[in-house]
């Protein structure tokens, strides 16, 4: 069974990866995907990506960009955070927390991501997730953000940011890769590197363009190991070098999709019909483990108590 791969590429700009010829970025069929902004004046990540799985308006799915994104998993800090607004201002709670989480947050442990309620379409039996904003903990974007305040108080070098960014990045195509062996129907899978990119480098075109090459690299070994795919991203980034481009390092409208299959969905509310329409619905969800090793062998084993 071919699985449908969907690699939601946060921040992926469309004119960027034309002008820079990035041919796994832009499959066979690709177009400028139509995006929006609810809460601020750009797309938000939290909001386009929640309402790219539901297909639903962020006042129908409930995550807005205002306020809090994340919560803590320890209930103690989680009700000092839902205290800390009354009394101190963001960049002093943004401090204190980046000190609690230290540099020992292991796969996000210390915060996650707030999630919807709301029906999405990784929900059907056969069909996977993993670190999707607004319907996953998002664990990798917890990290993100959290590298990001370290290397700004000079407490992560530069080289040291970039091998975390890549090293998630490669486990986030690696398990695309995984579940595409596994035969599940569809799996998607969010990645985060070229956001810190481009807001970190909305000045540099070399340094920019490296990052794209590389990610564009990294995407060309899924299309021998997923059987279809479909690229999409929540809204490109605003660079110093393309006119028109006011506000350098912010969000653009230049969302992207792309795919194996034919017409990319036009829109991000399209995209869960989108995937409806062509995931199979013929797949033998019932296939049970079968194991040779019995079950007192496993106890020996450890494997089982």
């Amino acid at each position: 069974m071919s699985t449908l791969g969907i690699v939601a590429l946060d921040a992926a700009d469309y004119r960027l990866a034309r002008d820079w010829n990035c041919d796994n970025l832009l499959l066979e069929n690709h177009r400028e995907l139509e995006t929006f902004a609810y809460s601020n004046r750009y797309p938000n990540t939290v909001e386009v990506w929640t309402s790219a799985a539901t297909g639903a308006h962020p006042e129908d799915h409930g995550l807005l960009s205002t306020g809090e994104h994340q919560d803590w998993r320890n209930p103690l800090l989680e009700y000092a955070s839902k205290v800390a607004p009354y009394v101190l201002p963001k960049d002093v709670r943004v401090a204190i927390g980046t000190r609690l989480r230290g540099d020992n947050d292991d796969d996000g442990a210390g915060m996650a991501m707030r999630q919807t309620s709301h029906s999405h379409l990784f929900e059907p039996e056969g069909r996977v997730v993993r670190w999707w904003p607004g319907v996953t903990p998002g664990e990798h974007v917890s990290e993100t953000w959290h590298w990001f305040n370290l290397a700004s108080n000079g407490e992560l070098s530069d080289a040291e940011l970039w091998r975390r960014l890549y090293g998630n990045a490669g486990v986030e195509l690696g398990w695309l890769q995984g579940m595409a062996q596994a035969e599940v129907a569809v799996a998607g899978i969010h990645m985060h590197v070229l956001d810190a990119a481009g807001h970190t480098f909305a000045s540099h075109p070399d340094r920019l363009r490296d990052v794209y090459e590389r990610v564009d690299a990294m995407v060309g070994s899924l299309r021998d190991r997923v059987g279809d795919l479909l690229i999409v991203s929540d809204h490109g980034m605003q660079v110093e070098w393309i006119d028109g481009d006011d506000e350098p390092g912010l969000h653009s409208w230049r969302a992207l999709a792309s795919t194996t299959l034919s017409e990319p969905p036009e829109s991000v509310y399209d995209i869960r019909d989108w995937v409806d329409e062509r995931a199979d619905k013929g797949r033998d969800a019932d296939r049970r483990a079968v194991m040779d090793t019995t079950e007192e062998q496993l106890r020996e084993l450890g494997y089982l108590e």
